[in-house]
């Protein structure tokens, strides 16, 4: 009986020190940054939507934007990091400890409406501080400019046809990748 509680009184100044593991209140999508990779790698989420990185090791790394939209600094032993992606693109990244450790967030354009209708397409929640490059093609034709730089958060959308769009965000120097394609058709 002495025993255990001598090993209990020496327990306790461990358990102290390890402090609570910090846990996200955030709900979203979630990548787990633990035995030298990010899983899942790649991720399509909706605009607006967050995403929650986990670092469970004791490894340090970051999740840290190819160009340069976010950094979430060194994380490591159960410590989230949270990011809302409030515009369309694709967003490489990888942990700045790790250069091997490489993920991707893909974000593509939503829309609403009809084929008779039209189209409502909206590619941010939010303009500030941000343009958009959107881009349309009809079957395999080149890529044409459907707005270039706009600080629009949406637009309308009723060419005749089945056509593909795609965007990129810019936010100070950095742009995005292209957002995954999305069709549309009108008649």
């Amino acid at each position: 009986m002495m025993a255990r509680a001598l090993v209990g009184l020496l327990l306790l100044p461990a358990m102290l020190v390890a402090g609570p593991v910090e846990t996200s209140t955030a709900s979203g999508p979630a990548v787990s940054a633990a035995d030298m990779r990010f899983t899942p790698a790649i991720m399509t989420i909706a605009v607006g939507q967050s995403v929650i990185w986990g670092f469970p090791d004791a490894v340090a790394h970051t999740s840290t934007s190819d160009q340069g939209f976010w950094d979430s600094d060194t994380q490591s032993d159960g410590s989230t990091f949270s990011r809302t992606f409030p515009s369309a693109g694709t967003f490489p990244y990888h942990s700045s400890h790790h250069r091997e450790m490489t993920g991707k967030i893909r974000v593509p354009v939503t829309r609403a409406g009809s084929t008779a209708d039209g189209w409502t397409l909206t590619w941010a929640t939010t303009s500030a501080t941000r343009t958009f490059d959107v881009q349309v093609r009809k079957g395999k034709k080149p890529w044409r400019v459907q707005w270039n730089r706009t600080a629009s958060v949406g637009g309308s959308f009723e060419r005749k046809g089945t056509w593909s769009v795609r965007v990129r965000t810019h936010q100070g120097s950095s742009t995005s990748g292209w957002s995954p394609v999305v069709t549309v058709t009108t008649r």
